[in-house]
């Protein structure tokens, strides 16, 4: 291979080179080693925190991140416990009610067809009868399948909460022997570039990711306020709880707020109440605008990255990684995007 080309790309054969690596370390390697990650992270936010209290209290900075962690731990362990009693709770009274359920659920498609009826002139016995075939159908199949499957899944579930208890305490001990050892292992790596580049790397992407958190708590902030405000005002029941939970969803990657409002705008117009389903859409339309106002001045002016990039990045994310990729392909291209950089200013410097 001719030498000339490979130094006039040397830059774009690096460029390459980098996805490659971050998409196989993020695909393959970062589950291996994902406790020891977190806990460079928690030592890396942690430590300024942890050193002000060991100066006044005078305590160990490895006996405050044990309690630290062990209390967050436990506190995370009671959560995750009382989400578990919830939900099975939950589905066993699904299970035990169903019949209710049922019944209650052919009222309101018996409501929504006469409210079809009566705005289209469609025949709602028609509707009601094709509905509820449907619904029977998908009901007998949930009795007889779904429920005695989902049981049987009960061995499934206590391995995954072992594993999750395992890999909190492994995240735990390697956060108090990092906070123990931290000067001496970063004082033995500070002589490698290498570690004093990723250093510098991991820092600007740090902050690059708590501007876009902060931004984006701004955003459901100002969203939840203007649904609640609205729904409240239009005398909807549970408006302003309404309000809160599209303002959250509004946050989520594909979601936003109208998987809330839409469904609402259309039971609306279903009941008659044409009014309310225009101030509905109006309100969506209204969220959708604030965050298509803000999202660029609080994310892609302080970050520097179009915020579409960041939905291309989700969406290769979701392809190459699964479900992780919602936070995982974000994640790799800033660190592609930042490694590039380095390496076209090191070119420049070169030239």
């Amino acid at each position: 291979m001719n030498p000339f080309w490979l130094e006039k790309n040397k830059k774009y054969i690096a460029g390459v080179v980098t996805v490659v690596s971050v998409i196989l370390f993020m695909k393959y390697i970062l589950t291996l080693v994902l406790p020891f990650f977190l806990s460079v992270c928690l030592i890396t936010v942690m430590r300024p925190l942890l050193q002000k209290l060991e100066d006044r209290l005078h305590i160990h900075k490895g006996i405050l991140a044990a309690v630290t962690g062990l209390g967050a731990i436990a506190l995370l362990g009671v959560l995750l416990w009382y989400v578990a009693t919830i939900v099975c709770s939950q589905i066993g009274m699904l299970a035990r009610n169903i019949d209710i359920y049922e019944d209650s659920f052919c009222r309101f498609v018996r409501s929504c067809c006469c409210g079809i009826e009566r705005q289209m002139g469609i025949n709602a016995d028609v509707m009601e009868n094709l509905i509820l075939t449907h619904v029977d159908k998908l009901t007998t199949e949930m009795k007889l399948k779904a429920f005695p499957r989902l049981m049987n899944y009960s061995v499934v579930y206590i391995k995954m909460i072992c594993s999750i208890t395992a890999f909190l305490v492994m995240t735990f001990i390697a956060t108090g022997l990092l906070v123990k050892d931290y000067h001496s292992i970063r004082a033995d790596l500070c002589r490698f570039r290498w570690f004093l580049a990723a250093e510098e790397i991991s820092r600007e992407i740090g902050d690059m990711v708590w501007q876009y958190l902060k931004a984006q708590v701004v955003i459901l902030c100002v969203i939840s306020v203007l649904c609640a405000a609205g729904l409240w005002a239009m005398g909807i029941r549970h408006g302003v709880t309404t309000g809160i939970l599209a303002g959250i969803l509004d946050a989520l990657p594909f979601i936003g707020t109208g998987i809330v409002l839409v469904p609402m705008a259309f039971w609306q117009l279903i009941q008659g109440h044409i009014w309310r389903c225009l101030l509905l859409l109006l309100l969506y339309g209204v969220c959708a605008l604030a965050r298509e106002l803000l999202e660029p001045k609080l994310i892609g002016d302080r970050m520097g990255i179009y915020p579409v990039l960041i939905l291309l990045a989700i969406y290769m994310g979701i392809k190459l990684y699964g479900l992780s990729g919602v936070v995982l392909g974000p994640f790799s291209f800033l660190i592609i995007r930042e490694i590039y950089r380095k390496i076209c200013a090191s070119e420049t410097v070169n030239d």
